[in-house]
């Protein structure tokens, strides 16, 4: 499937829009607004196929952005840090993966959302930033969001929406399913040999901390700042720096004294 991808790039990637993300979180971002300020006119922004047969084409787009719930401006504040979110993990995956694959990804799974929605039933565009989610966390596992005064690395967010995903599949409707199912295929075709390298490297570091026949031969650790050493204290704790300002991007040791400030 790299392969596949990889050609469709080579093929198709100069006509990739660059900056989608903007339009997303723009477009979500309004439809918000415009829901907190006309409750009334909701549901014209909901998927209904039969209203989108008369006409109402609009649907098959504002339906992955627009709130399905009333909106409060309490909830408003969720939602345009929710957004921030959404702004940082699209930038960054557009960035690890070029604009055509990231256009690509989004695309599959809000066209997949919208085939679902008209064969099973009507369903919110939830599942397809979920699966935004899930990517962004197998790429990035150790950025930390800050969760309102907890510093949490997003892959354990990325292991929670993905239970609440598994949960959905199980316990949801045949829409519900069917929506979540094409969240995580597209989740698996754009992201699934990360996962099996991160799996296997993993792995690979767990044999290598396995204890060998013969230790190797210790190595004494220095101060680059003020020469003490783990053979003058044994107890005296040390940490590696690599800064351009002092250290020039060399990988230098310090004791615990010194690592702060050199």
């Amino acid at each position: 499937m790299e392969k596949l991808l990889a050609r469709l790039e080579r093929r198709f990637g100069r006509h990739a829009p660059e900056g989608m993300i903007l339009w997303i979180v723009g477009l979500s971002g309004a439809l918000h607004l415009l829901v907190f300020a006309r409750p009334d006119i909701a549901h014209l922004l909901w998927l209904d196929p039969r209203a989108v047969m008369s006409g109402e084409v609009w649907r098959v787009v504002t339906f992955l952005f627009a709130p399905t719930g009333p909106v409060t401006f309490t909830s408003l504040i969720w939602t345009m840090l929710g957004l921030w979110l959404l702004h940082t993990m699209g930038s960054a995956l557009e960035s690890q993966w070029g604009s055509f694959r990231f256009d690509l990804f989004f695309l599959l799974g809000a066209l997949g959302t919208l085939a679902v929605s008209f064969v099973f039933g009507p369903v919110t565009g939830r599942y397809v930033a979920q699966g935004l989610l899930l990517a962004f966390a197998a790429e990035f596992p150790d950025y930390e969001v800050l969760l309102v005064i907890l510093p949490v690395k997003v892959k354990y967010l990325g292991i929670l929406s993905g239970g609440l995903m598994v949960y959905a599949l199980v316990t949801g409707d045949l829409a519900t399913r069917a929506a979540v199912a094409v969240a995580l295929g597209d989740f698996v075709l754009f992201c699934g040999s990360t996962v099996r390298s991160r799996l296997r490297g993993a792995g690979v570091a767990r044999r290598r901390a396995a204890p060998a026949f013969s230790p190797p031969e210790r190595k004494t650790r220095v101060c680059a700042k003020c020469g003490r050493s783990d053979a003058d204290d044994p107890n005296l704790e040390f940490r590696v720096c690599d800064c351009q300002e002092k250290c020039r991007g060399k990988l230098t040791e310090y004791c615990l004294d010194h690592a702060r400030a050199h």
